[in-house]
């Protein structure tokens, strides 16, 4: 990796982390670690590092964080762990109002107006777990617009030809503040509610083998049982044979926890888990003929913010970094 590219990195994200960073202009730097952020550095309050090698040869105190450097591979192990969002700008001419307004009599009252109308698409990986793991990719479409939300299996594929990282100066985009937020809850409501169709079928097959073990064990242990409690019948009334049956007993107690252990751990291992996990998100600019949206009363929805959040805790911290 570049050392510039090295450098990109690891200050966006530093910056994302809330800790600032002070460059002496000789190449050295030094970082205020946050509290909560000491176990992620080793401890330091104050950590100061280069990203020169010749510097770090002059002063051995510094952290060189280069190419295979430990804390290089820390940060970017982290970053892989967070869902990213990208923001696209769509190369393509204005799109007619999408709340299905008459263009001609926008451009008449407006000529020229136009925005950024923003979609997001929400890329998720649901993990069916059990004794197996099924995986299954999906997309969520939001449109602030219009309040809906559409959802699919698989990953949208972007065509990058068609946008750009960089928006036109000249077309504001549209701001969503709290319509973002209520839409993504909404997403991972409807996602929960498809996940919910899937889980009679892997549930069935997963009880199903949970039972097929538990027999196989059942069986195993009732013919040891059976056979101690045969040599239990046999034993003769006599102090060393008394001494015989307790041991039997023992034995036969045994395998009983032993039995149900074995039915614990299958249990276990069979029993449902469903993990749902953000990839990442893709904020996707498009080009719209005249009000944003957002300017427009939307009183039904102000009530519908609340009851998603009842249920749902939105903790996914997404970061923009650099490509490396």
């Amino acid at each position: 990796m570049e050392a510039n590219k090295i450098q990109e990195l690891v200050l966006c994200f530093m910056k994302s982390l809330e800790i600032k960073c002070e460059n002496d202009g000789k190449g050295i730097w030094r970082a205020k670690i946050i509290p909560s952020e000491r176990t992620f550095f080793n401890g330091f309050e104050e950590y100061v590092f280069t990203f020169e090698r010749e510097v770090a040869e002059k002063h051995r105190e510094l952290e060189l964080i280069c190419d295979g450097s430990y804390l290089l591979k820390k940060i970017i192990e982290r970053l892989a762990s967070i869902p990213k969002v990208s923001r696209l700008f769509a190369l393509t001419p204005p799109e007619p109002p999408s709340d299905g307004g008459k263009v001609g009599e926008l451009v008449l009252l407006a000529p020229g107006k136009c925005h950024y109308r923003q979609k997001i698409n929400f890329h998720f990986k649901v993990s069916y777990v059990c004794n197996r793991r099924y995986d299954s990719l999906f997309t969520c479409l939001v449109d602030p617009a219009s309040n809906e939300v559409y959802l699919k299996e698989g990953v949208n594929e972007i065509d990058m030809s068609s946008y750009s990282e960089t928006p036109n100066p000249d077309i504001p985009i549209e701001p969503t503040g709290e319509e973002i937020l209520r839409l993504y809850l909404k997403a991972c409501q409807i996602l929960e509610e498809e996940t919910e169709k899937k889980l009679g079928e892997i549930k069935s097959w997963a009880q199903t083998q949970f039972e097929y073990e538990k027999e196989k064990i059942e069986e195993f242990i009732d013919e040891q049982k059976a056979e101690l409690e045969k040599k239990k019948a046999n034993v003769c009334f006599h102090l060393y044979f008394f001494q015989k049956e307790e041991e039997i007993d023992k034995m036969i107690n045994d395998l009983e926890n032993e039995k149900l252990r074995k039915i614990q751990e299958l249990q276990e291992k069979h029993s449902l888990k469903i993990e749902i996990s953000l990839i990442n998100a893709y904020v996707l600019c498009v080009p719209t003929l005249g009000i944003p949206a957002s300017m427009v009363s939307r009183k039904k929805h102000e009530n519908s913010l609340k009851p998603l959040t009842e249920r749902f805790t939105v903790s996914d911290n997404f970061q923009v970094i650099p490509t490396i």
